[in-house]
């Protein structure tokens, strides 16, 4: 088999894989908050309890073929679901295009593809980071903290260097956040920023160092501010209205993680 026809198939799987695992994305958005578990019970329509066929489970095509409504109750079944899965598809192929090539095209050691992967995965769990922040107003621990933990580990088989680098990023990542909130509190009065929010940049951190998770949290910050002037000016909120700033840092992390070199060069 040849390198092109090897690459043309594995861009097509990651983007099956990212249609699965947006699927998958939908039960951690509507679990995680509720503290339920993401294992059990399997797949059942929140309405009527009624479990999920696997044939009515295929990312996109099931929510076509159904109509949009649930098989037993009839239940309207939100379009959110095939946009997280086909967003989770087109992250995934995006991934493969900027990242994961370099797996196959210039093989490294087995722990830097274990690290590129873990990375990968990082940046498609920001999906649901963000979803979830923007209704509940909350970061789960389960992400930002698991993968703090796994990139510490990772960093660990890198010795001292590793752990340095690893170390440097939380501290630029989590440690600026938490200066930010800390002071932000004394001067209003109140709460700042979020400790989700430190906690997801200190992950973010630990995985691609000091020099991305600063500047993921300035356009984290830009896009964050334009977002809210824009919503202020069109009177769609109030000053003193909260805005989430979880999206806002995945976004910042998404174009960090793969568009630093340019950036940093413009």
């Amino acid at each position: 088999m040849n390198l092109e026809l090897l690459l043309g198939l594995s861009a097509v799987l990651f983007f099956a894989v990212g249609l699965c695992l947006g699927s998958f994305f939908n039960v951690l958005i509507w679990r995680l908050p509720r503290g339920e578990s993401v294992v059990l019970p399997p797949s059942h329509c929140p309405l009527c309890n009624t479990n999920i066929a696997w044939f009515q489970n295929i990312p996109i095509l099931s929510w076509i073929f159904l109509r949009g409504k649930c098989a037993s109750c009839k239940a309207p079944i939100s379009a959110r679901y095939p946009l997280v899965e086909l967003l989770g598809g087109l992250m995934a192929l995006l991934l493969w295009i900027k990242i994961g090539r370099s797996i196959f095209i210039d093989p490294n050691t087995v722990l830097f593809n274990i690290k590129i992967l873990c990375a990968m995965i990082f940046l498609m769990l920001l999906l649901p980071v963000a979803i979830i922040d923007i209704e509940h107003l909350i970061i789960p621990d389960s992400i930002s903290l698991g993968g703090l933990c796994i990139a510490v580990i990772i960093a660990a088989f890198g010795l001292w260097h590793g752990l340095l680098s690893a170390g440097l990023g939380i501290l630029a990542g989590g440690g600026t956040l938490f200066a930010v909130g800390w002071i932000g509190g004394a001067i209003m009065r109140k709460e700042a920023m979020g400790g989700g929010d430190v906690k997801l940049m200190a992950a973010a951190g630990a995985f691609f160092g000091w020099k991305i998770a600063l500047l993921s949290i300035a356009l984290g910050a830009l896009s964050g501010s334009a977002v809210s002037l824009t919503l202020i000016a069109s009177g769609r909120m109030k000053k003193e209205n909260m805005i989430p700033f979880g999206p806002f840092l995945s976004l910042g992390i998404w174009i960090a993680a793969l568009w630093s070199d340019d950036i940093i060069r413009a």
